[in-house]
């Protein structure tokens, strides 16, 4: 069978353009691939246009527009995921752009079609008694413990993305002074961040418990399963979620968030240092930022959060009750008069 232009120029954008030229990450790339999935089953349910016969001629504006619909509709998506997914759609049609001019004045109206806009969502992190209970929970008697208390403490102390954590190798850690770890960000850039004394120690016992310093080793992973694996994200998430449970069971007194994942920590961090006085700036290159913009929000939230603190302490200084002005005849008639 012919291949189609639309399967021609999605495969070398999936394949060739996004890796080599924009050189997004793995976890990227796959995000736009589900985007795809996602118009593709849409095409084959609703538009009755089976993938193989897929053309450019047989999408235009409407169409996405439509599937932007049944996105929010049919299968439930809420506003963020419908605006990666059509994120994703422009990226690719970016592309189309100069791959295939001839279709250039349909690329640009998928181009126009908007974002719609949300309503900024609450930063979620943990206060600094919170974090306190949560790191005291592992069993630092066993092994698996240490484990997860070292993991968690890095995971705070970097500032890391999960994936950063992950991702992160023996070579990449620096335990002479100044103890550093080098994460590996979004478009594999990379950055190399100093963590505090007591991180190094702990992370120092444990590779050195775990055999991680011995020749060879450089490029095994810091942090790994029975299996010898790198942890998966699942894997990170529910040993935060364990311990996270079992510090709201022995802790029910203690106000907790509802829930936690490990962005949390990373947020948390960025609120800690905020609240030490560190300058936004540091603080961006920390979290691996590309603009300081996207560190100002947590700016902006801690000012909301002071805000808040300030109003729930507001005292109601005035202790009589203020006269209403259309009631005081002489106060009015002096203003009709000067106004003449």
């Amino acid at each position: 069978m012919k291949q189609t232009d639309f399967a021609k120029a999605l495969t070398r954008y999936l394949s060739e353009f996004l890796p080599g030229q924009r050189n997004v990450s793995t976890n990227t790339i796959k995000s736009y691939r589900d985007t795809f999935k996602q118009l593709l089953l849409y095409m084959d349910n609703k538009c009755k246009i089976k993938p193989e016969y897929l053309t450019f001629n047989r999408i235009n504006s409407e169409t996405i527009r439509n599937f932007l619909f049944w996105l929010e509709n049919t299968r439930s998506v809420n506003i963020n995921t419908r605006n990666q997914r059509l994120a994703a759609i422009h990226s690719f049609y970016r592309y189309v752009q100069s791959e295939c001019p001839d279709i250039l004045f349909e690329c640009q109206k998928i181009l126009g079609i908007p974002f719609k806009r949300r309503q900024q969502a609450t930063i979620e992190h943990i206060t600094q008694e919170n974090l306190q209970l949560l790191l005291e929970q592992p069993n630092i008697t066993t092994k698996r413990g240490r484990r997860d208390l070292v993991l968690m403490v890095t995971l705070y102390d970097s500032g890391a993305r999960i994936q950063e954590l992950i991702d992160l190798k023996v070579c990449d850690v620096r335990l002479s002074k100044p103890a550093t770890v080098t994460l590996t960000g979004k478009g594999n850039k990379r950055r190399t961040i100093p963590i505090m004394n007591k991180t190094k120690l702990l992370l120092e016992k444990y590779m050195n418990e775990q055999h991680l310093l011995e020749n060879g080793k450089q490029n095994h992973p810091v942090f790994f399963n029975s299996r010898n694996h790198s942890f998966t994200r699942p894997g990170v998430t529910y040993i935060l979620e364990k311990h996270f449970a079992s510090a709201k069971k022995c802790n029910a007194g203690v106000v907790f968030p509802k829930h936690i994942h490990p962005h949390m920590l990373r947020h948390t961090k960025a609120f800690h240092l905020l609240d030490a006085g560190v300058n936004l700036i540091y603080i961006r290159d920390f979290l691996g930022h590309v603009n300081v913009t996207t560190t100002e929000v947590y700016l902006r939230a801690d000012t909301e959060m002071k805000r808040k603190a300030l109003e729930s302490m507001y005292i109601d200084v005035v202790s009589q009750d203020i006269p209403v002005w259309n009631e005081d005849t002489d106060l009015l008639s002096w203003l009709q008069d000067f106004c003449k």
